[in-house]
């Protein structure tokens, strides 16, 4: 059964301060730090809303959900506990903005933080590829409020070049590789199987912490952001805004078993019309990283597509309701079950027990969620010596531009990568450690 996103009454009241979505703001700064060293599939609560948010990350501390634990921890999460972003960082070996821009930036960092200290290359984001896992398997599970839930983790995304870990590119190839790597484990039908279940629990904790029905508790919350205001911000952090450096209006290729990321949002669709879904919701071309007819993760804007409202045609394609601008002819009509390539079968159990390194190869593996997300940061004015030597930990640095913008010469260093991502192979370090 279709589910409906609760219609939301006076939503112009109920916006929360948005002053720390600017870059440069302490607020923003606090929170990036939270990210930074927090599970952040605990520290993104607040996309939920205000009052469930608060019921989910009180569970999680609590151990209340066991199932979301088991498939979403930063350490040991199931969803991508076998994904890694080192094959790619150890190739391309690009300079981290704190390594090759030190004296344009303001280092900023908790009490007892490692800002600084990874030598890792830039590209991509690992801590964005887990935010991204997380994230979106949470939106799957709670599609009433995925844009809220997406605009939140492109948040955590853009937290990266707040702290001067990542630049932009950096950013964009997390995404793609996160959402990648859940639609591996959606499809997989064994791992359907257990996201449901977690499904399960998550929805009755909440609706027992609310003490209603889930639709009546959403409507009742303050939203993270609006749904208009949560779809224009995670489309404008697919790009950054970036110029088109490929023809504009080509046709997107929807990348194999993509469509199973809309089986929670649109279970009443085939796969080949939830296909068309991602066609008609899909960024134009051409933008760094669209990999056009291989199949472009860059273009799919799958906020946009969850929270589609549709209707079948009479020969089966799919059209927007009330999409506004005119859109595309779908280019893959049809009803038909298409051939799925799963992802190996994991045998899991309750609490999954790692034998090998932590999936995300940024972030400090722990055991639990802790109630770290209270600790403020310590600005300090004198940053350590960019890239020293880290503790193995594999655990990113903090830093902030301090602007709305990246600045001046973090521009000149992107304008070198936006020429694609084969540029950012010319520049390899011999001599620095990967962590």
């Amino acid at each position: 059964m279709a589910r409906h996103r609760p219609r939301r009454h006076h939503r112009a009241q109920r916006q929360p301060d948005r002053r720390h979505q600017q870059l440069g703001h302490p607020e923003q700064v606090e929170r990036a730090i939270i990210d930074q060293y927090d599970d952040m599939s605990v520290s993104m609560a607040d996309g939920l809303g205000e009052n469930l948010g608060a019921i989910y990350a009180e569970a999680r501390l609590a151990g209340e959900l066991p199932k979301i634990d088991a498939l979403l921890a930063k350490s040991g999460g199931l969803v991508g506990y076998y994904s890694s972003s080192n094959p790619s960082k150890n190739y391309f070996d690009y300079d981290r903005p704190y390594i090759r821009f030190p004296e344009l930036l303001q280092y900023r960092d908790k009490e007892g933080g490692d800002a600084w200290n990874s030598t890792s290359g830039a590209y991509p984001s690992g801590h964005t590829s887990q935010a991204y896992w997380q994230g979106t398997s949470l939106s799957m599970m709670l599609p009433e409020l995925a844009p809220q839930i997406l605009a939140r983790t492109s948040e955590a995304g853009n937290n990266r070049i707040v702290m001067a870990a990542h630049y932009p590119l950096d950013v964009m190839s997390g995404r793609m590789m996160g959402q990648h790597i859940v639609e591996r484990r959606m499809s997989d039908p064994a791992f359907r199987e257990l996201f449901a279940e977690a499904e399960t629990e998550l929805r009755g904790v909440l609706e027992a912490g609310c003490g209603a029905a889930l639709s009546d508790c959403i409507a009742a919350d303050t939203p993270y952001l609006s749904d208009e205001d949560a779809l224009a911000l995670y489309e404008q952090r697919m790009s950054y805004e970036f110029p088109q450096i490929a023809p504009a209006g080509d046709a997107v290729t929807i990348p194999e078993n993509a469509e199973s990321l809309l089986i929670t949002s649109h279970p009443d669709l085939t796969p080949e019309q939830r296909r068309q879904v991602l066609e008609l919701t899909a960024i134009d071309s051409g933008y760094p990283l669209d990999e056009g007819t291989e199949g472009s993760w860059q273009r799919l804007n799958l906020a946009a597509a969850m929270a589609a409202q549709v209707e079948v045609n009479a020969d089966g394609t799919i059209s927007l309701v009330d999409a506004g601008a005119e859109q595309p002819e779908p280019t893959t009509p049809g009803t038909n079950e298409p051939t799925v390539t799963p992802a190996p079968t994991v045998q899991p159990t309750p609490t999954p027990t790692p034998t090998v390194a932590p999936t995300d190869p940024e972030a400090t593996a722990t055991a639990a969620p802790t109630a770290s997300a209270t600790t403020a940061p310590v600005p300090a004015t004198t940053p350590p010596a960019a890239g020293g030597d880290t503790a193995g930990d594999g655990s990113d640095a903090l830093a902030t531009t301090g602007a709305q913008h990246v600045g001046t010469g973090i521009l000149a260093a992107i304008a070198l990568l936006v020429t694609g991502a084969t540029a950012l192979v010319l520049r390899k370090r011999t001599a620095k450690a990967n962590s």
